[in-house]
């Protein structure tokens, strides 16, 4: 009887071990939503940011969207540098009296 005992054992904790953890009810995976979220996030910033600035600092336009700045889904969270980076950094068009001054300097 002991020595079937022990590759019993053996077996049962493998299965233990190995086997996949069954989903607890109400515990649905949305897939496809998760896929579709994902396709672009998290975005890159395409302006300065400047260092050591918190999530207090970006929600002064994302929590509205100020300046055409998309609004954020979670307000709550302040790390913003912990998913986003740094991207392509797009220039500004210099405003119209500069450009006049600079015709006139000419």
């Amino acid at each position: 009887m002991q020595r079937y005992l022990l590759p019993v054992a053996a077996v049962a904790l493998s299965i233990l071990l190995f086997a996949p953890a069954p989903a607890v009810a109400g515990d649905v995976e949305d897939l496809e939503k998760d896929a579709a979220y994902a396709e672009g996030t998290p975005p890159m910033v395409p302006h300065r940011m400047e260092p050591g600035a918190t999530g207090e600092a970006c929600l002064a336009c994302h929590l509205e969207g100020k300046n055409g700045a998309p609004v954020s889904p979670h307000t709550v969270r302040l790390d913003c540098v912990q998913c986003h980076a740094q991207g392509e950094i797009k220039e500004k068009k210099p405003a119209a009296k500069k450009k006049k001054m600079l015709k006139e300097v000419k």
